[in-house]
């Protein structure tokens, strides 16, 4: 006999607090919704009101019927979903978002002509019942009066987050700062398309990473790509795009960094991650020029294994793999366009084929970084390219990578020139093969190095020095930590070009 199996209220939206949001992204998820009410004026709001902190979301979109605004307080409301363009997703945005960082959630809406409606749920009265609990009625005169202070519209919806508990800042100027410049690039397509958000009565301006407007961007390639999935028919837009070539100070300020550099997610026109490297290569500082877009509708979130809180995707094996095979080439190609600009001056370099042997020799007894052991992997089929081949563009399939635990690993040293207030040295794994970058422009090279060049014991000890950071560096290095390496390597460099100077 089948009987109802009702669900603990009390325990299970203790539960559903930690879902995985943090503050800027339940509020981000808030006005996804919004988008998708077709609004095009959207303000946020993040006050303190009577010593506590106040969130409101106010748009001026289609507004709700007391139907839908019933759903809308529903852990998995059965709302309709356009998959080619909503931003929603499992119709639990609004619930889980709220009760992410608040205790208290209030909606007013009102659909054109309509009556204005409210509803709102507290979580220590469906603590304390047990029950799933909401009030719902229409609005009062005060509650319809806040709407249209807020909204300032004939139809539309106001939502009001308070006894605010888990907020990311408690200091609510930076928070709002720190919330309105990631929207602006989350929602840069969307702002472009003349849909006016605000934070705080102050507009957010669209932020684009690839940076097209700035002068010496480059589009490497910009394509479209039917990807590997049961239907066989759904596509990925994929655009590579070179950032310039630019001194050190704006970089800094362009941030133009090891974080920065990579692939940025846009799920339905909204960016939902950023900056990733999808395993299809290593961070290292020859990338902080390249930039990624990735497009794709939410009829793929399976395949491109889409967070709930999309603020992140997990690729399955199949569309991995075709990535690397489409776009790992290019990354290559790139990469080596950027060498080819520091290519140093032959009368600077020296032979450092002795250490390298040495380190090899002794390969075994170091501990070393994984090895990446190269397959090919299998052909996908594809649909004939319509557009041609850009000129010097590399096309060929690149192997996957694996990699594996070694007992040592070789090395190879190379010179660049990165200039003098560059890294002292970059490095980066070619299979089972360390490369040291040796910095060619810096004062330690020419001053120490360079001027002792007959002197093997001297470079030797270096290499070997230089070779051991290399390794652990290779061997520590991940997405977590890779910008705190990357700025002990710039301060340590900075330092002996102050004081070698």
């Amino acid at each position: 006999m089948s009987v109802k199996n009702q669900p603990n209220a009390g325990k299970l939206i203790s539960s559903l607090r930690n879902t995985g949001y943090d503050s800027y992204t339940a509020i981000q998820d808030i006005v996804d919704n919004s988008i998708d009410a077709g609004a095009r004026r959207i303000e946020v709001s993040v006050k303190t009101v009577d010593g506590e902190p106040r969130i409101m979301i106010a748009d001026n979109g289609s507004g709700m019927s007391m139907e839908i605004l019933d759903e809308a307080l529903k852990l998995g409301s059965a709302t309709q979903k356009d998959e080619m363009s909503d931003l929603g997703k499992y119709g639990m945005g609004l619930c889980t978002a709220s009760i992410s960082l608040s205790r208290k959630l209030q909606v007013i809406s009102r659909k054109s002509g309509g009556p204005y409606l409210y509803s709102s749920q507290d979580l220590d009265e469906i603590i304390l019942e047990n029950e799933f609990i909401k009030d719902r009625r229409e609005a009062t005169n005060d509650e319809i009066n806040l709407f249209k202070k807020e909204v300032n519209d004939e139809s539309g919806t106001l939502v009001i987050l308070s006894k605010i508990d888990r907020l990311s800042n408690t200091n609510l100027s930076i928070f709002a700062g720190t919330l309105a410049g990631s929207m602006g690039r989350i929602y840069r397509k969307f702002i472009d398309s003349n849909i006016n958000i605000s934070v705080n009565g102050k507009k957010v301006e669209a932020v684009d990473p690839l940076m097209l407007s700035l002068k010496g961007s480059t589009v490497y390639s910009d394509e479209e790509y039917t990807v590997p999935t049961k239907s066989g028919k759904d596509k990925i837009q994929v655009k590579v795009v070179i950032l310039p070539d630019v001194n050190e100070q704006l970089e800094k300020e362009m941030k133009m960094n090891t974080h920065s550099q990579g692939f940025y997610i846009l799920r339905n026109n909204r960016e939902i991650a950023n900056g990733l490297t999808l395993d299809i290569f290593r961070r290292h500082n020859d990338f902080n020029r390249l930039r990624l877009e990735l497009s794709f509708t939410s009829n793929l979130d399976n395949e491109m294994g889409v967070r709930f809180t999309k603020d992140g995707v997990s690729p399955n094996q199949a569309i991995s793999d075709f990535l690397k095979q489409e776009i790992g080439g290019q990354i290559a190609s790139i990469r080596k366009i950027f060498l080819k600009s520091r290519i140093a001056d032959s009368s600077k370099e020296i032979d450092h084929e002795e250490s390298a042997s040495v380190i090899a020799k002794k390969s075994k007894l170091l501990i070393t970084p994984d090895a990446i052991i190269e397959r090919r992997a299998a052909r996908t089929n594809v649909e004939p390219r319509d557009k041609p081949e850009k000129e010097g563009t590399e096309r060929d399939r690149v192997p996957k990578e694996t990699r594996v635990s070694s007992s040592g690993l070789g090395a190879r040293f190379e010179t660049l020139a990165m200039g003098k207030n560059g890294p002292l040295y970059d490095c980066y794994q070619e299979g089972k093969v360390v490369v040291i970058q040796w910095n060619v422009d810096h004062p330690f090279y020419e001053k120490i190095i360079f001027m002792n060049k007959d002197r093997k014991d001297i470079t030797a000890g270096i290499d070997y020095l230089i070779y051991a950071l290399a390794a652990a560096e290779l061997k520590t290095t991940n997405d977590d930590n890779s910008e705190l390496i990357g700025t002990i390597k710039s301060i340590m460099s900075a330092n002996l070009c102050s004081l070698l100077s």
